[in-house]
């Protein structure tokens, strides 16, 4: 022990001991302690970093004290492939790499926490101007983009980077870090690898989400969605119709909207549940009312939601649905987009070996051949793929990709829907590929329910027709 330190022991020591004879009781604090107390709990255990503690307090103060500030919000892309692939500790290592990049390039008015899991956050005081900002993110990303050697492994790593500036508009806490983050996510679903500043648009955009966040719990209280039915012919045997089921808003302003414009955000409210039931039991009616009618021989396909197979609760609902209807055999299919994760593959197979207990056929949409496909695919009782001709243009290669995507579907033993037909140039395409279904706009367009009874009625007139247009295609080489 140093003698400064032995002089405040025995100075400590004094001090207790007259207390005691004057008969005062003495409260004494080890400050050094404490000091290292408040240090831990602003900091970041493995990166030594501030934590979000440390951020939301440094961040309230600069807004308390007006000053020109930027604040970032950082996620690594693909960090989890990362600790699935090499395990936490390379993880791990991973994330003392990202402080020791901040530490390398970031300036002496600019701070870098680590919020939680992959999740960093910048802040940089003193600012004048965006082009200094940008100055600094710059060589932030030439670091960034360098790649890392841990154990071995050659680790390049992505990010998305959401900024907001707070030099001549100053905002509050709240308002700092939705914009940040909203601008992170904004360049993730964009490409990420890189930085975006919050901007009016975007907060226009923004806006626009909160009002139809707003609009989208309206249009469910008030019962303003319905389906279109687009039918889907059966090459081999045309006396098979069937449609496939499209959910639309009535909205009172705009008109009849495509799930496209909407359907992201539902999924974002968690609405998605909801509209699956509502269109499944849409859907099981009309079976039956087509069936009572004498049209027994009519498949309808029901999109649902991949997030929601994960959730019991709601493969439970749609089986009790399903079967609280005396559906015909195989009259309704459930269709999925190929986007399924790999290590969720026996959550898939329950779910789908449930509905084929029942009676219903399983479909998967936006169908590609990619190694990771085909392992949760061969594993999966599918009775149907659909191939978008989205995939067909001018370019040989893509023509080549399309005819063999198809024959390698054949192969694995899958029925092929091919759908969005809008030209003859497809519909030959898709003929002379072997496809099992047709589906587009070319053949039919997507109609109300009223029409695609109509259709049934009339089934023989447009029957000839359909036949007529296949025996061309089939002609042409």
């Amino acid at each position: 022990m140093e003698y400064k330190e032995i002089l405040i022991e025995v100075l400590k020591a004094v001090i207790v001991a007259i207390a005691s004879v004057l008969g005062y009781k003495l409260i004494t604090r080890d400050y050094g302690k404490s000091s290292k107390v408040r240090r831990q709990a602003y900091t970041d255990e493995l990166t030594g970093k501030g934590n979000r503690y440390l951020f939301y307090s440094d961040l309230d103060k600069l807004i308390e004290q007006n000053k020109n500030i930027a604040v970032g919000f950082m996620d690594l892309d693909g960090f989890k492939q990362i600790n699935d692939a090499l395990g936490h500790d390379i993880g791990d290592e991973v994330l003392k790499n990202m402080a020791l990049k901040f530490d390398e390039v970031l300036p002496a008015n600019a701070r870098a926490y680590r919020l939680g899991g992959d999740e960093f956050a910048i802040i940089i005081n003193q600012i004048n101007s965006k082009e200094e900002v940008i100055l600094i993110l710059e060589n932030l990303k030439s670091v960034m983009n360098k790649p890392m050697m841990i154990d071995n492994n050659n680790i390049s790593i992505e990010y998305s980077l959401g900024v907001v500036l707070s030099i001549d508009k100053k905002y509050e806490r709240k308002d700092l870090v939705n914009y940040a983050d909203n601008a992170m996510y904004y360049i993730k679903e964009h490409g990420g690898n890189d930085y975006y500043f919050h901007n009016d648009s975007l907060k226009a955009q923004l806006d626009n989400n909160i009002k139809m966040e707003n609009d989208l719990k309206r249009a469910y209280e008030n019962g303003e969605f319905g389906i279109s039915l687009q039918p889907r012919i059966n090459v081999a045997d045309t006396s098979k119709i069937g449609f496939e089921a499209l959910l639309n808003w009535n909205h009172p302003v705009l008109g009849q909207l495509e799930a496209a414009y909407f359907i992201n955000q539902a999924e974002v409210m968690g609405l998605t549940i909801k509209l699956d039931e509502y269109v499944l039991k849409t859907v099981c009616e009309k079976i039956i009312d087509f069936k009572d009618k004498g049209y027994d021989n009519v498949q309808i396909a029901v999109n649902i939601s991949n997030k929601n197979a994960f959730k019991k609760e709601f493969v439970d609902t749609i089986c009790d649905i399903i079967s609280s209807y005396e559906l015909p055999e195989n009259s309704l299919q459930v269709e999925m987009t190929g986007n399924l994760e790999i290590n969720k593959l026996e959550t898939y197979k329950l779910m789908f070996e449930r509905l084929k207990s029942i009676g219903v056929n399983i479909v998967i949409s936006n169908f590609e051949i990619k190694p990771e496909s085909l392992e949760v695919f061969k594993e999966l009782p599918i009775d149907e793929v659909k191939i978008s001709t989205g995939i067909l243009s001018s370019d040989l290669i893509n023509d080549v990709v399309f005819t063999d995507l198809l024959k390698l579907s054949k192969d694995l033993g899958y029925k092929v829907i091919v759908g969005k037909i809008s030209d003859d140039k497809k519909l030959v395409k898709a003929i002379t590929n072997n496809a099992d279904k047709i589906q587009g706009n070319f053949l039919f367009k997507k109609m109300d329910e009223n029409l695609a009874e109509e259709v049934l009625v009339n089934y023989g007139t447009y029957r000839l027709r359909i036949e007529e247009i296949i025996a061309n295609a089939r002609k042409i080489k």
